[in-house]
């Protein structure tokens, strides 16, 4: 496998492991997940559609990844939800709702909300990354295929 193809899949795996984690541990704390997303600044019916849609898009956003063939439609919904989960930790570090407790599930739920904007800005560079790298190893594939013809 090229190194392109190998930083490709590695990047892949790490959103895989992302997106597996994440709603797994909102799921084995259900009932302190379900509680801290009515304690968002959102109308309740909102806050409860939320509370399902976030690890329902997660999930997804797996099922899409693993899957060679909507790959890169895994990417966009991932890049979708960083860029939600970003505009939101903005929002906050902007001081727009007040204080608030972090929805996020396991070792990122100890995250300032510093900390989270950072991870969540080096993750939407790794998707970038990833859109970049299926590009240029499509691109090889398709040379090699013209070369042995």
């Amino acid at each position: 496998m090229k190194k392109k193809q190998v930083m490709l899949e590695l990047i892949i795996m790490g959103l895989v492991f992302l997106f597996v984690y994440t709603p797994a541990s909102k799921l084995m704390k259900f009932h302190e997940y379900v509680l801290t997303m009515k304690a968002q600044p959102f109308a309740p019916w909102f806050s409860t559609f939320l509370t399902y849609a976030v690890p329902t898009a997660e999930i997804l956003a797996v099922i899409l990844l693993v899957l060679p063939l909507t790959r890169k439609t895994g990417l966009y919904l991932s890049l979708a939800l960083m860029t939600l989960f970003t505009g939101y930790i903005g929002l906050v570090q902007l001081n727009y709702y007040g204080k608030i407790p972090c929805t996020c599930g396991g070792f990122i739920s100890s995250l300032t909300w510093n900390e989270h904007l950072v991870l969540n800005v080096a993750i939407m560079l790794l998707i970038g990354l990833a859109f970049w790298l299926m590009g240029e190893t499509s691109v090889a594939r398709t040379n090699e295929q013209n070369v042995l013809g």
